[in-house]
């Protein structure tokens, strides 16, 4: 591949499966994570830069930009991967700190981060954006503060889309299915809403078809994406879910 790539919530789930996957297809890494801990396996591994930060933080996003650019001499692919559910808590019963927190990391990180990068890939005249969204931005099967924060990440990536794609930027964005093996509750503070948890069960449990998948059945689709095999896509969201969004 020879690209260098940023990829956020690289210590677990999507973020890891991705960050394994470009590294041995020959990409430069800047792993990020939140968690030193998770950054741990990353250590010595080849074509890999852990690198720690609270992505929530603008300073601390202006930073791991700048590192990563500067020690991989560029980046050519941005993947905002880094991400947490509401717990499936509804409307009535969503504080402001629930809505800021998911809201923060979900949608103001990835804006952030791509507002930093941009500027280098335009100056280079290539690069790729790839968010990874989800299903709930097309549905009402989540609580609020999710639904809205996945929502705004696809009209973020189709804004950047047309910003930038006549100069050799292109975005696109993952709808992936329900990732096993990932502990979203636990990431998300908390545990479900006992009646939302409920009533999402309740829809995606009577889909007809197979919608959970492991994280390392989502990584290969966003490595196409951000190769140069996908030159001509820009403005794409891929549904990797197994048919649920076709029901």
């Amino acid at each position: 591949m020879g690209k260098a790539a940023l990829i956020t919530g690289a210590g677990s789930g999507v973020g890891q499966a991705m960050t394994k996957l470009f590294a041995a297809e020959g990409a430069r890494v800047a792993a990020v994570s939140r968690r030193e801990s998770s950054l741990e396996q990353w250590q010595g591994v080849e074509n890999v830069l852990p690198l720690q930060a609270d992505i929530t933080d603008g300073e601390a996003v202006d930073r791991v930009v700048d590192e990563a650019e500067q020690r991989l001499d560029g980046l050519d692919i941005v993947c905002n991967v880094a991400g947490i559910n509401d717990l499936g808590y509804p409307l009535h019963e969503t504080t402001d700190e629930r809505w800021d927190n998911v809201v923060d990391l979900d949608l103001k990180a990835p804006f952030q981060i791509c507002r930093r990068a941009v500027p280098g890939m335009l100056e280079r005249g290539s690069g790729v954006f790839l968010n990874v969204a989800s299903y709930a931005a097309l549905r009402g099967n989540h609580g609020p503060s999710y639904t809205a924060a996945k929502a705004g990440l696809l009209g973020l990536t189709m804004s950047m889309a047309v910003a930038y794609g006549g100069r050799g930027v292109r975005s696109n964005a993952i709808n992936p299915g329900e990732e096993t093996n990932t502990s979203i509750a636990g990431n998300s503070g908390g545990e479900y809403h006992p009646e939302g948890h409920e009533r999402f069960l309740g829809i995606v449990g009577k889909l007809p078809v197979k919608w959970d998948c492991e994280p390392e059945e989502i990584a290969p689709s966003a490595l196409f994406l951000c190769s140069d095999e996908a030159r001509h896509v820009n403005g794409a969201v891929l549904a990797v879910d197994g048919g649920m969004c076709a029901c």
